[in-house]
């Protein structure tokens, strides 16, 4: 098994589940305390569009999704912020306009179905070096956020009023959530697939604040329970010879539900 490590699709294929193992948990616990988990799932359905309609045009399908999932973010952020409709009334809009889009895309480009169903079910071992680096960018870029503006979120988080009365500008945080949250997804889909993503940002997340502690504490927790997850369900991917990403969300609901089992209220 160890003698896989050796070539290279599989060291970038590791490194590829590491930083996704951690940065999806990090921006899940913020999913799942500002109640934005639907959001996740829409985004990376959006990304899926960009990424077919990127293939039938023969442009790098990533960009696709990068783009179009940042237009759905300041689009959710738009209905959510001026015109007063509810996230998930809002992301059931956009999600099913935007899958409808890529539906159309796939059947008019048969030829590039397979690579498109790759980032639907994701593909880690075809991950390039500059999939790599991108994410290593957006991990950097995460953890910048994450500590120059932890104060703003967790006051937002715990009270939107009480984040406003001391200055805090929650529109903008908003924003900038949704659009981190964009880039994360859209960076982890080639290694974890636009199906697959969500489960891989809520469990470890949910886990992380059973265990309890700080909102910081919450934040690492997550990342270290999501690092675990990732890398012993890629390494039993690889003995059992099964797809990498469904083996890693499957051993990831395994660790959550023994965290459950564990910690009861």
């Amino acid at each position: 098994m160890f003698n896989y490590l050796l070539l290279p699709e599989y060291q970038r294929a590791f490194v590829a589940v590491l930083l996704s193992g951690i940065l999806l948990p990090e921006m899940g616990v913020l999913m799942v305390l500002e109640r934005f988990t639907f959001a996740g799932a829409g985004i990376a359905h959006v990304a899926f569009a960009g990424v077919t309609l990127f293939l039938l045009i023969g442009i790098n399908p990533l960009l696709g999704g990068v783009l179009f999932a940042l237009l759905s973010s300041v689009l959710m952020w738009h209905l959510l912020e001026h015109k007063g409709v509810n996230l998930d009334a809002g992301m059931g809009i956009i999600f099913s306009f935007f899958m409808a889009l890529a539906v159309i895309f796939m059947s008019l480009s048969r030829s590039y179905s397979g690579e498109a169903i790759s980032y639907l079910f994701g593909s880690v071992l075809t991950v390039s070096w500059i999939d790599v680096v991108l994410l290593l960018v957006v991990f950097l870029l995460v953890q910048v956020v994450l500590v120059a503006f932890h104060r703003d979120i967790f006051l937002l988080m715990l009270n939107r009023e009480l984040a406003e009365a001391s200055g805090v500008n929650a529109k903008g945080i908003n924003l900038l959530f949704l659009i981190l949250l964009a880039i994360v997804i859209t960076a982890c889909m080639k290694a974890m697939g636009a199906l697959l993503v969500l489960g891989m940002a809520v469990m470890p997340a949910v886990s992380a604040l059973k265990l309890k502690g700080s909102f910081v504490h919450v934040i690492v927790m997550s990342g270290i329970v999501g690092a675990f997850a990732s890398l012993l369900g890629f390494i039993t991917s690889l003995l059992i010879n099964t797809p990498p990403a469904a083996t890693i969300i499957i051993i990831t609901f395994c660790l959550f539900a023994m965290v459950m089992r564990l910690y009861k209220d």
